[in-house]
């Protein structure tokens, strides 16, 4: 009787493992793109967001005899932000929506980014008989 040594791996189990291992590590490589992409995107997201925000906070406390109905481009307030790729623009839309009184403010901030144009908007109404008569 021959006694068989069964120690170790065959050259055929080192080579499918290594496919296998392989094939995680590919994987894994996409899935971290794939993640830094949406956390780009996020990023950018929330860049508009704040500055459309700032924008109406910037108008809400103005006094409501200084707002002049028109439209107004303040694309400036992007400027400190590159990840915003261009064209990219901020626009506040002042209106008297009907009631004397009360200026509806709209602003809306643009963006491209790598899978589009974004957009951003948010409204709000301002009164004479709010805290800054």
């Amino acid at each position: 009787m021959t006694s068989k040594d069964e120690r170790g791996f065959t050259i055929m189990e080192l080579v499918v493992a290594m496919a296998f291992v392989g094939v995680v590590i590919v994987s894994l490589t996409d899935l971290f793109t794939a993640l830094r992409q949406v956390n780009r995107e996020a990023n950018n997201y929330t860049i508009a967001t704040q500055v459309a925000q700032q924008l109406l906070e910037q108008y809400r406390n103005t006094p409501f005899s200084s707002l002049a109905i028109g439209t107004i481009n303040d694309s400036s307030y992007l400027s400190p932000y590159p990840s915003l790729l261009s064209p990219r623009s901020a626009t506040v839309v002042i209106s008297q929506p009907g009631a004397a009184g009360i200026d509806q403010v709209d602003v809306t901030v643009s963006y491209k980014d790598r899978t589009g144009t974004k957009t951003v908007s948010f409204s709000t109404q301002i009164s004479n008989h709010g805290l800054n008569r």
